[in-house]
Order: structure tokens, then sequence, then C-alpha cells
């Protein structure tokens, strides 16, 4: 294990008490029996008997298959012991301790910083020359972020990917032909009713276009505009000049499908 692995698991090992002080002890060791990171508190011979123990236990559950957690129960303490990417966390706590905290640092938050780790020391070194002092920074959590595991992700990695937009709605509209000198051939005219759910659903997201698609399968996208309500009857709708009629192959009372363009 490198500087760099080590110095990243101490950190977070050190950190264990301050986001739950019921832990009394933590370790990390490899399948091999080596520790790579201690709070400072555990007792090296306390924690290798602890290890040797792990591991005949191990050797013994083979026939189960590779063994990926141990919990043992004392008069006011628990030990637990889980297997993450090819290591060990070894924790000890008292009874009465919150177990959801305890939950979200076993499988969440550790496996999480483990693998911000070895994600790092497998990409390429870069080229120019790195301060020797270079740390990987670990994001550190409080109680109360333990108490919500569904967000620990995104904490931990607030860039690895860009928020995921809804899929566009589709709505079966009706087709009005509209004519006249001011009348552009190439935008549609759709209810406002339509255009408000996708502005509530979009935000500050810019909809200038919508694709449209008739029930044999003619599609086209294009640019449309509200409809011009002066009866205040035009849900349900939507308005196309000739040209886009013709486009379609479709006609004034028929069905099509439409759903806003998102770029």
């Amino acid at each position: 294990m490198t500087e760099i692995h080590s110095n990243a698991l101490q950190t977070i090992i050190g950190e264990f008490k301050n986001i739950s002080p019921e832990i009394t002890n933590a370790f990390i060791f490899e399948a091999n029996g080596e520790i790579v990171a201690s709070d400072g508190v555990t007792i090296d011979k306390q924690s290798k008997n602890l290890v040797a123990a792990f591991n005949c236990i191990s050797s013994k559950a083979e026939i189960m298959g590779k063994v990926k957690t141990v919990t043992m129960q004392g008069g006011d303490r628990q030990l637990s012991i889980s297997s993450i990417n090819n290591r060990y966390l070894a924790t000890v706590f008292s009874s009465d301790a919150d177990e959801k905290v305890i939950k979200s640092l076993t499988y969440v938050l550790v496996p999480a910083v483990l693998g911000l780790v070895d994600d790092f020391s497998e990409s390429p070194a870069p080229k120019t020359v790195e301060p020797e002092n270079k740390r990987i920074e670990v994001p550190i959590l409080r109680p109360q972020d333990l108490q919500h595991p569904e967000l620990v992700s995104e904490q931990l990695y607030p860039f690895s990917a860009a928020p995921t937009l809804p899929e566009p709605p589709v709505t079966q509209l009706m087709i009005e032909k509209i004519i006249g000198f001011f009348v552009s051939p190439d935008i549609v005219r759709v209810n406002s009713d339509e255009i408000a759910k996708w502005n509530n659903l979009y935000g500050d997201k810019k909809i200038t276009e919508v694709h449209i698609q008739t029930l044999e399968g003619k599609a086209l996208t294009c640019k449309f505009k509200g409809v011009k309500e002066a009866k205040g009857n035009s849900r349900g709708v939507i308005q196309m000049p000739e040209k886009i009629l013709q486009s379609l192959q479709t006609s004034k009372g028929k069905l099509v499908m439409v759903k806003p363009v998102i770029t």
C-alpha cells in the first residue's frame, strides 16, 4: 500500500470518534493480516490477536464462500468486521450506539473513500513533478449527515456526474390548422397548459422546440409558440400551418404525439 493510501485511510479512521463517540476502537487490515490504519487507541497486540481470530473463522467458513461480515455481541459492546475491497474494517462500539450511523460508516463512507483512493492511485501519473507532501483530501461528514446514507455518496463525489434530467413527457394533442398573413410556415403553436408543465418540470432550461409524431409514424422537430387563446378554448390542441401539415402528411382533427426537445 502506498503512502497516499495509508494517509487517506488514517485520516478517515482518525475521524471515527468525532462522527460517532460510541465507537471505541477502529482499524483496517489487509487480507494477509497487515494493519494499514488504526485509531491510535487500539493496542497493537489486541488488533493482531483479533486479526488472527478472524482469519481462523474465515478459513473454517471457506465452504460457505468468502466471509463478508462478522458481528459479535458482548456485555456492553459490539464488534463488527466487514469486507471492503479486499480489506477489512474492524470497529468496536457500545451497544447503545446509533445503528444507522454505524452502518453508514461501515457500508457507505469507508467503501466510498477506499474507492476514491484506489481510483486516484490507478490513474496515470502526471508528467509534471508533484510536491512530496501531496495528500488526498478526504471529505469528513457530520453525524447528522450519516442519518441519510443515500446522500453520503453525493457529498463524497460532488462532481461525479451531472444531474439527470427527467424524460420529456409525451402528450397526445389534436391538430388545428392555422392560416393567416402573419402565420410562420415553420412554427407550431402549443396550448399554454402544456408549456407551463414543461417549464415547471425543467426549471431554468429554455425549451424552444418540440418533437411531433403522427400515429402513422411520420415525425419532425420544429420551433413552437403558445396558442393565442382568444376564446380560452385551446386545451389539448396543437395548431399547425399548411407546410408542417404537408410534411407530416396529416390534417386537421388528427391526433399527434408531442414532446419538448431538451438540450
